[in-house]
């Protein structure tokens, strides 16, 4: 936090954040290897995600503070059907929206705060509600573009997995001269194995009774997935801050607790993120625009097929934020690296 002796939030203060992130992915990728031909053959996927995060942040002590995130989920995801040589069909786009998994959590600062006002470590936990429609249905074709009929989405735009997850969650900040470092990691742990929300094999497959593969990946897969941010930020003028971090979020092969079967497409993608922000008062406005340099598509964890998936050249995060007064009736300086 910059512009305050203090860097922590006080007792009774409230911040109330807006979250903004889309993304549009049309690169397809095998393991690290970028397969060129679906955009020759115009047989690429397109897949957007926009998504919109409601997060309220409560300071208990000067350590403890605890949060309530709520999402809400508008994405598509689309493929040319029939998809086929030498002319690929009409697009079929299948749209998944509602709210999503709602999140509670607490943090707490390691370091005693009174103390340590240049660095600290938090750490902390929460859980992640089944709040989101894991089985959301779209009208759309079969793969042969036939039988136009309400169908599962593809599992990458349905708006909840299903599972009841656990949230691990770390932050790090160090003040130096001139600048701030910063780092942070979050682990979604979902311990269910599969939902019962049939795959996009099965759901665009053109048989009137598909068969279910022995292998499980008929039914989708309740994944875990992470996060883990590390950079500085630099305050400039009149409350604007620039930033620039190192970027990775995926999904593991294997989840941390429990059975891994199901269809999922694990994978990393790398990014390196420049950011800017504004605060004045009690509020602040963010903007990031994470850009991909490095993508790998893991194998399937219980075929072992190396599959594909599509990743985005870059996302879009905006963000604003109000902090409401604590009970010594002011609030902590917004001017921090968000």
């Amino acid at each position: 936090m910059f512009g305050s002796s203090n860097p922590y939030s006080q007792p009774g203060e409230t911040q109330v954040t807006l979250s903004v992130r889309s993304l549009r992915s049309t690169d397809h990728y095998n393991g690290s290897v970028e397969q060129l031909q679906r955009q020759t053959l115009q047989t690429y996927v397109v897949n957007t995600q926009n998504a919109i995060d409601l997060s309220i942040n409560r300071t208990i002590t000067e350590r403890l503070n605890l949060s309530l995130g709520i999402p809400y989920v508008a994405a598509a995801w689309g493929i040319p059907s029939p998809n086929t040589q030498p002319t690929p069909g009409p697009r079929a786009m299948e749209n998944g929206r509602g709210v999503g998994d709602i999140s509670f959590g607490g943090r707490f600062w390691v370091l005693p705060t009174s103390k340590y006002k240049s660095g600290n470590v938090s750490v902390g936990v929460g859980v992640k509600f089944p709040t989101g429609n894991e089985g959301y249905k779209d009208t759309y074709p079969n793969s042969a573009g036939l039988d136009n009929k309400p169908r599962f989405v593809d599992q990458s735009v349905q708006p909840g997995d299903g599972g009841w997850g656990l949230i691990f969650e770390t932050q790090a900040f160090r003040r130096v001269p001139h600048a701030q470092l910063f780092a942070s990691a979050t682990y979604l742990a979902n311990p269910r194995d599969s939902n019962e929300t049939t795959s996009g094999g099965i759901n665009r497959s053109v048989a009137q009774n598909p068969p279910i593969n022995p292998d499980g990946t008929s039914y989708n897969s309740v994944p875990d997935s992470f996060l883990v941010r590390t950079g500085a930020a630099l305050p400039l003028k009149a409350g604007f801050v620039a930033s620039m971090a190192w970027r990775i979020e995926g999904l593991p092969r294997y989840d941390l607790f429990g059975e891994s079967h199901g269809f999922r497409r694990p994978g990393v993608e790398m990014f390196i993120e420049p950011g800017i922000s504004y605060a004045k008062g009690s509020q602040f406005v963010a903007f990031n625009v994470p850009m991909g340099y490095y993508r790998n598509r893991f194998p399937n964890p219980n075929t072992g097929n190396a599959g594909d998936a599509t990743f985005p050249k870059r996302i879009f995060l905006v963000s604003y934020g109000y902090r409401f007064a604590g009970k010594n009736g002011t609030t902590t300086d917004t001017a921090l690296c968000q």
